[in-house]
């Protein structure tokens, strides 16, 4: 046959088995179908059908050791097979573990008030309350929501007079900007689901939410701690109560996103919402409750932008959310300063008159 000037048969390697030559393809292929089914089970079913749920909360990284035999077979036995591969591996990083570019930042700033805000996971904060004003200092924030704040790091937040300040439950709250509210989001609910027995399912629900007087005006920032899934998960994998559990944490969940996304609508101004949603956003239940908000990383992060780490897990489950009036310009996060999360730390443009 004749082959066109300029361009060169896509041949199996001389030599090779075709035997060889056949398998490589087809689990190249296979692999990229598999990712695929995945993508869409991880943005579509996550929260509502178990097993995506599962990976949700998973280390999705592993989903690219196949690549580490794959791709060498395909350099040795039949190079075609590199574009499944090369599809695949891009479907992995990007929709998969949530690889973001970043490229929004590079956009002109708008004009309007400068405003950095810190939300941090203290994990209890007795690590970092000694070295609390440092930490302050190397941040540079105008607003900084804690969750997991404990008696310890409370206690160093009391000591610092040149801030406002607020503390309930778990939530602590720091800001440059005078505080002219503070509302604590009604849990009755879900503490009387946290002490049914036979649920045993929890439900954190600390949402507290603040005006605050910027030197443009007021806003509602609030600040937050939603439920984790760690108990159902760990009651799945250990077999106390299987499935049913994990649905009966899903479902609280569910309800608690809800009625904190009621609580936060419920404000006066242009809208922040800062914390430990634990959730990613691929997740149905975040979507139902916050993708109409700007996810600050998502739209100007840069990588990956895991924020809690445990083992060889790494999830996104800290966000720092906003609505109309306010433009994400750039987002860090944080080096570890002696906790299981990563500070998250947001700049954000507040446009005049929102």
């Amino acid at each position: 046959m004749r082959v066109p000037s300029g361009r060169r048969p896509r041949s199996p390697r001389p030599g090779v088995a075709k035997g060889w030559v056949t398998a490589v393809t087809a689990l190249s292929w296979a692999y990229l179908t598999i990712v695929t089914g995945l993508g869409i089970a991880l943005w579509s079913l996550s929260d509502e059908w178990w097993p995506a749920t599962i990976l949700l909360f998973l280390a999705r990284w592993i989903l690219l050791l196949p690549l580490l035999v794959l791709l060498p077979a395909a350099v040795a036995v039949h190079r075609a097979a590199l574009a499944p591969l090369a599809v695949a591996a891009l479907l992995v990083v990007w929709p998969v573990m949530g690889f973001r570019s970043g490229w929004r930042r590079l956009l002109p700033h708008p004009a309007g008030t400068h405003v950095r805000v810190v939300s941090f996971n203290a994990d209890g904060g007795d690590r970092i309350a000694p070295n609390l004003r440092l930490l302050l200092a190397q941040w540079e924030p105008d607003v900084v929501a804690l969750q997991e704040c404990g008696r310890d790091l409370a206690e160093a937040m009391r000591q610092l007079r040149d801030w406002n300040q607020h503390r309930v439950r778990q939530l602590c709250f720091l800001s440059r900007y005078p505080i002219l509210d503070a509302k604590v989001m009604d849990r009755t609910v879900l503490d009387i689901v946290s002490k049914d027995e036979v649920a045993g399912i929890g439900g954190a629900g600390d949402v507290a939410r603040y005006t605050v007087q910027t030197p443009v005006g007021a806003v509602s920032i609030t600040n937050l701690h939603l439920e984790t899934p760690r108990k159902g998960l760990d009651e799945l994998v250990t077999g106390n109560g299987g499935l049913r559990r994990l649905r009966q944490n899903t479902e609280l969940r569910r309800i608690e996103s809800k009625l904190a996304r009621q609580f936060v609508d419920s404000g006066h101004g242009p809208t922040l919402v800062a914390g430990d949603f634990n959730t990613p956003v691929e997740s149905r239940i975040f979507g139902r409750s916050w993708r109409d908000l700007t996810d600050a990383f998502s739209r100007v992060g840069f990588g990956f932008g895991m924020t809690k780490a445990t083992g060889w897990i790494r999830v996104r489950i800290d966000h720092v959310l906003s609505g109309p009036g306010w433009t994400a310009d750039a987002v860090t996060v944080g080096r570890d300063v002696g906790s299981d999360h990563r500070p998250l730390i947001v700049d954000l443009t507040l446009a005049p008159g929102s």
